[in-house]
């Protein structure tokens, strides 16, 4: 990105936001990568790649009609933690639902309740 607003008037503004610092004293990039899974589940990163504990056990639903997030974010989620050697990764895709609280059946806050406690006594 830099080398396209290399001579714009928006390079220095550019430049400025990725050197900014927030109150904690964490720089942009860094805030990014925090946010973004695959950076701590992918070789591409090479700094994010075992920088972290990975969680053993992952509950992913996807509604199949949301519309602030591609289907695919959640796919490349799900294979990256196999890909990673995470063997309990619960993903589904629920058709007529949004992003949100997607369920087949029964409610998000019963059902995620019970995905904790099975994972629990199978621990």
């Amino acid at each position: 990105m830099a080398n396209l607003l290399k001579g714009t008037e928006y390079e220095e503004a550019y430049s400025t936001d990725l050197s900014t610092l927030d109150a904690l004293g964490t720089d942009l990039t860094t805030r990014i990568n925090m946010y973004t899974p695959l950076y701590y589940l992918s070789d591409y990163y090479e700094d994010g790649e075992n920088a972290s504990t990975v969680a053993s056990y992952w509950r992913i639903r996807s509604g199949i009609s949301q519309g602030d997030t591609a289907l695919s974010t959640e796919i490349n989620l799900a294979l990256a933690l196999k890909n990673y050697g995470i063997e309990s990764v619960d993903f589904a895709t629920v058709w007529g639902q949004q992003h949100v609280k997607a369920e087949v059946t029964g409610d998000s806050e019963s059902n995620f309740i019970s995905w904790i406690n099975d994972c629990l006594a199978n621990k």
